[in-house]
């Protein structure tokens, strides 16, 4: 009998290790089967090729916004030398007393009465002609025709009759020929003369061009402060209008270029083209996945 018993104790035990392994092996499994259900989402990065594609769009895109900008700016430019050229033929108005007035002025016609002093005449140049009474005007080149192109402007201090205020009048072109005052003669009346001209501000020297030399009687560009120092002068300029074709030996009037700086066409077109070029080679890189070249 106690044999049967250690046996059956024998027996117990391994059974119970083997259900406790089982147990254990269950619960592992278990585990496992468990932990591997679950899926935990990783975040997955961009890849660079991706970030690469989205700021190389930006190109395309910003320089067509560029050429929109620019249409805008093309028109506000061509308004603008519209509301210049009405003022410019507008009808003239009397000199104000005030000579600070003019700065608001510019291009307006003004009336004025006098007498010249040819004898502190100057010239301003080389200049070319510009015609603004013809059908086809010249563009005012000196390099298109310098033979017959190239000339001076005459300027001439005004001493005005009411308040005896001398101011600054350019009175026209002549060519190279007629520079000696000696050929001008006819043109240099005395006596009070009643005479309208535009408004005109100082002018900014170029980067290039030499700067004027008063002591030496050169004069490039209209620098007022510059010139009304050196003659005596107020810093006030008046372009002379007057008939095309004065007669000999006269400076020729209307030598007033009624324009601004307009490079606004140039410059959409080129944005545009550089965002059509741009988006078809994006285009054709990152949707088509075809080679650049």
């Amino acid at each position: 009998m106690s044999i049967l018993r250690n046996l059956s104790k024998v027996i117990n035990i391994f059974t119970s290790r083997e259900t406790s392994k089982n147990v254990i092996l269950s619960v592992v499994r278990t585990n496992k089967t468990f932990s591997g259900s679950i899926k935990v989402p990783k975040t997955k990065d961009k890849e660079p090729g991706e970030v690469i594609k989205w700021v190389l769009m930006m190109i395309p895109v910003t320089s067509f916004g560029l050429g929109c900008w620019q249409v805008y700016r093309l028109q506000w430019k061509l308004e603008l030398l519209e509301i210049l050229q009405a003022k410019s033929n507008s009808a003239p108005v009397e000199i104000p007393d005030d000579f600070e007035a003019l700065e608001s002025m510019e291009y307006r016609p003004v009336k004025v009465k006098g007498e010249f002093l040819h004898e502190r005449e100057i010239l301003i140049g080389p200049r070319a002609l510009i015609e603004n009474d013809v059908i086809m005007p010249r563009t005012g080149s000196l390099i298109s025709d310098p033979k017959k192109n190239q000339g001076w402007l005459v300027i001439t201090p005004f001493k005005l009759s009411e308040t005896g205020k001398i101011i600054l009048v350019n009175r026209g072109w002549i060519p190279q020929s007629m520079r000696p005052k000696e050929k001008r003669k006819p043109s240099m009346i005395s006596g009070e003369v009643e005479l309208t001209g535009l408004v005109r501000l100082t002018e900014v020297r170029s980067p290039f061009m030499p700067k004027n030399s008063p002591e030496k009687g050169s004069w490039l560009y209209r620098d007022l402060d510059q010139m009304s120092a050196s003659l005596g002068t107020a810093p006030v300029w008046l372009d002379a209008k007057g008939i095309p074709d004065p007669p000999s030996g006269w400076p020729l009037p209307n030598q007033t270029r009624v324009t601004m700086r307009n490079e606004h066409l140039s410059y959409l077109i080129t944005w545009y083209m550089l965002s059509a070029f741009t988006g078809a080679m994006w285009h054709r890189y990152f949707i088509r996945k075809l080679p650049l070249l």
